[in-house]
């Protein structure tokens, strides 16, 4: 029975984007640089695109937070210290969580099917940080964070280690998340089904979901037929 459920935290149940949002606004603002909130879009262009370079092994943890700022001020034609602005959006990133609407609720029905473990790319403290703000701290049965995994999804290395802590075979779990590239990918090189929260629509690509759910409710008709294959 395939009760166990890895789920991905940002932009899955957590809102990242808002709390990044604030953070870059309250940095720049500390700062003292120019910032209009349309240069959000710019910034999270950048941001999505070093996280993609991380998966593939291109960035380092140390430099990807680093490099974000780099390129953003570049794009903005703002001089700045990529590092000072890096070290204030963290302070305030670690401290500023959301829930999406709806996702205690899904957590709660998860776990009345089985046990929750979160697997997270990230920073401990600002992973553990904004979970404590929303109060689900100690809400899993398991939490796994990349950074101190050594390993960060899609790597196998990754999943390996959450199933050894986890004493769990791959066929007693289902992976739930809304990043193709990391969540999915990583589910499909580790012989795990898995479930693609795709709220905002899209085709999978790139990676290989044994389902696709645009809301919650989806997710959970998807993981109670997924659970006795």
């Amino acid at each position: 029975m395939r009760n166990n459920f890895l789920l991905d935290a940002d932009e899955t149940i957590l809102d990242f984007v808002r709390s990044s949002r604030e953070s870059l606004r309250a940095a720049m603002s500390e700062a003292g640089l120019p910032y209009a909130e349309e240069d959000f879009s710019v910034y999270k262009d950048i941001n999505d695109g070093v996280w993609r370079e991380y998966e593939r092994g291109a960035l380092t943890k140390p430099r990807l937070v680093v490099e974000r700022f780099a390129r953003f001020f570049s794009a903005k034609g703002i001089e700045a210290d990529p590092a000072a602005v890096n070290a204030l959006y963290f302070a305030r990133l670690c401290r500023t969580g959301y829930l999406f609407d709806g996702a205690e609720a899904f957590l709660h029905a998860l776990q009345e099917r089985g046990k929750v473990f979160l697997i997270t790319n990230g920073t401990p403290a600002a992973q553990y940080g904004r979970l404590r703000a929303v109060g689900l701290l100690n809400a899993f049965d398991g939490i796994f964070v990349s950074d101190e995994i050594g390993f960060a999804k899609p790597d196998a290395r990754f999943f390996s280690f959450v199933l050894g802590s986890t004493h769990l075979a791959p066929e007693e779990c289902i992976v739930i998340g809304d990043s193709l590239s990391s969540d999915i990918a990583g589910a499909n090189a580790s012989g795990i089904l898995s479930v693609w929260y795709a709220p905002r629509g899209g085709e999978p690509r790139g990676a290989r979901p044994d389902a696709v759910a645009r809301s919650y409710a989806e997710v959970l008709s998807a993981v109670d037929s997924l659970r006795g294959l």
